[in-house]
């Protein structure tokens, strides 16, 4: 069997390594370099595939011209009234799936021109081993048993043949994981896929996959997940007639595309139909902007820009209050997971009622239910995520332990960390430091809740929200999201 990648590695670190064992372990090393495999691929295939995807985005680039304003301005002319309000919002999604094509696509393409490029560096590295390993070969063939001097000559011309296999395995690698990772994020962010009711129409979920937060990148603030609408179109199958005649009475009566996808968002957060009809009634025609600034606490505004964003509701801040950031953090994830949640903490339930929907009234909300998590004598804050987002979200939270992980563990685990955000799940995150000049250490919860590029946008409960890079996590540079006393990533809360 041909060694693999990390059996290659201790070859050469045992080779490398002062004294008789390692100048004994010479040829044997060799050997298991010269019986590796070429790594496997085929550059000339995925840049063909490359090419394909391109098409396709060249092509849809092309039909995305003007849909826009076909919506806005031409439809309008032919149609009157709810007729046109609905075609509008139709040709509308079609433009933002359009680009969205047009994005993903050109995306992929990239990808896989990378992936190519990599794996035929890789295959070359491979090559150019060859020489310096079969003239090592050669060296020590004839070497007697305390030959040392033939062994370290050896050793010297094997070297360098060594390391640049080892760099070429290792850059297909990381080239193919990238390529998996990117591939992946496709598939979770595939929300109108997810949403298969037989009692949605196609134009229905097109308009609702395409639904996003104002005042921001489009694709980046979608109101749905891939999963949220995927528990959304379950409960929908599964309500009862009259429920779901209610409930499609709601869709049918609502103003907005907008206003459509928070009524999925609370059916997905499993609320009975009673209080989803209620919170239908109470948003019904509100603008998008009103139902951005009460329903969802945290947007991107511009994506990942390196800059630290407040996180307002009107002038109140969504921050702790003492020493209550797991009881924050979680809260501030619920209210983005469940519109009635979100709109209990802005409003109070009247959202006619200016003496309820003040900043002032917010905050008196927010405090009363920071504490009652924060006292709560049945959870620990382990067990805060499972209780406050479980419900929501439909999934149990599992903790992993990251004080002694390598970088490498770290990196392992974020494709399940981003899996989870891209499938609308945020992930609660602990950082630490080093003790302080009292031996004493410093510990925070914050709440990630975005992915975007290998980038991760990072809730603080001190009110803020930020972006950090995938090697940032992995490295332990996260002071960028807290303060620079704590730089490490000691644990994650990741759905089972």
């Amino acid at each position: 069997m041909a060694p693999n990648r990390e059996a290659l590695k201790k070859w050469r670190a045992l080779v490398s390594s002062d004294g008789l064992v390692g100048l004994m372990s010479v040829e044997t090393a060799i050997d298991a370099f010269l019986s590796a495999e070429r790594p496997k691929g085929e550059p000339a295939v995925l840049r063909d595939m490359a090419k394909a995807y391109a098409k396709i985005a060249s092509d849809a680039d092309r039909l995305s011209v003007d849909v826009e304003a076909v919506a806005k301005k031409r439809l309008p002319e032919v149609w009157r009234g709810q007729a046109a309000e609905n075609a509008s919002d139709v040709v509308t999604a079609v433009g933002h799936e359009l680009d969205h094509t047009v994005t993903v696509n050109k995306k992929a393409s990239a990808e896989l021109d990378k992936l190519a490029t990599a794996i035929q560096t890789a295959q070359t590295m491979h090559g150019n081993a060859q020489d310096p390993l079969h003239r090592a070969k050669h060296e020590v063939g004839d070497a007697g048993f305390f030959d040392f001097d033939k062994r370290k000559r050896a050793r010297d011309i094997a070297l360098p043949g060594m390391d640049q296999m080892l760099a070429g395995i290792e850059k297909a690698k990381l080239a193919g994981e990238a390529a998996g990772r990117q591939f992946t994020d496709f598939a979770n962010q595939a929300t109108a896929s997810k949403m298969n009711s037989g009692h949605l129409s196609n134009s229905e979920r097109l308009v609702l996959s395409q639904a996003a937060v104002p005042g921001g990148p489009h694709d980046a603030n979608l109101i749905l997940s891939a999963t949220e609408a995927q528990r959304a179109s379950q409960r929908l199958d599964q309500l009862p007639p009259g429920e779901r005649a209610r409930f499609e009475g709601l869709l049918a009566n609502a103003k907005s595309p907008e206003e459509k996808a928070y009524l999925m968002s609370a059916l997905a957060a499993g609320h009975p139909i009673d209080k989803v009809e209620n919170f239908g009634k109470q948003i019904n025609g509100r603008s998008p902007e009103w139902l951005r600034d009460h329903l969802q606490p945290i947007y991107q505004r511009t994506g990942p820009n390196g800059k630290v964003e407040p996180v307002m509701y009107g002038k109140q801040q969504w921050s702790q209050e003492g020493g209550t950031c797991v009881s924050m953090s979680t809260l501030a994830a619920r209210a983005q997971v469940d519109p009635l949640y979100s709109m209990y903490l802005t409003t109070g339930g009247n959202p006619d009622d200016p003496n309820q929907t003040s900043p002032e009234a917010f905050e008196r909300r927010l405090r009363a239910e920071e504490q009652r998590l924060h006292n709560d004598p049945d959870t620990d804050w382990v067990g805060k995520p499972d209780q406050e987002l479980g419900p929501a979200t439909g999934v149990d939270y599992e903790r992993h332990d990251l004080t002694d992980s390598s970088p490498d563990q770290k990196r392992e685990l974020v494709d399940e960390v981003t899996r989870a955000v891209d499938e609308g799940k945020p992930v609660p995150l602990q950082v630490d430091g080093p003790p302080d000049a009292n031996g004493d250490v410093a510990y925070h919860q914050m709440m990630i809740i975005g992915h975007q590029d290998g980038m991760l946008q990072i809730y603080n409960p001190w009110g803020t929200t930020s972006w950090v890079s995938v090697d940032d996590f992995v490295n332990g540079n996260m002071s960028h999201a807290s303060d620079g006393r704590m730089p490490n990533v000691e644990g994650v809360h990741i759905p089972k």
